[in-house]
């Protein structure tokens, strides 16, 4: 379920990949870099963006035990969604820091959500076999390289 959000996530996003590189006459395109928060509009994509990234913050606590920390989930959720909009540079897509914060955002909504559903609903701490402490980072990180240099 995981690599299935990861892969869904990646395409809404539209990240660009290495072939994109080559294809405009210049790389990066200052008048398309926003870095000032909330300059442009968009309230209802400011709300798909949070939604976008709660499963983010919902399912790396409920697979990984070394996620179960809000530091860990919201600095993976900053570095998914800066990989996005760096990529995001070399496909003629706006990369804007409004997105950073509302897929932050989302994130930390989504690891919110997973805490209250741990309440709610308490059970015995179920065994699980990880590959590594840091699994879903690699996940992530992979998904992001994967597209960027494998996408066509």
């Amino acid at each position: 379920m995981f690599l299935i959000y990861l892969y869904l996530a990646l395409n809404k996003a539209g990240i660009g990949s290495i072939w994109d590189i080559g294809k405009y006459d210049t790389i990066v395109r200052l008048e398309e870099i926003n870095l000032i928060p909330f300059q442009a509009g968009g309230f209802m994509t400011h709300i798909l963006n949070i939604i976008m990234f709660m499963p983010l913050g919902f399912l790396l606590p409920l697979i990984w035990k070394s996620f179960r920390n809000g530091v860990g989930v919201l600095v993976t959720g900053v570095g998914f969604s800066l990989a996005i909009e760096i990529a995001q540079l070399f496909n003629r897509r706006l990369t804007d820091v409004d997105d950073l914060i509302m897929n932050t955002m989302g994130t930390l909504i989504g690891f919110i959500i997973w805490k209250v559903f741990t309440k709610i609903f308490k059970r015995k701490e179920a065994t699980h076999f990880s590959l590594q402490v840091n699994e879903g980072a690699v996940y992530i990180t992979l998904s992001v390289l994967g597209t960027f240099c494998l996408h066509i």
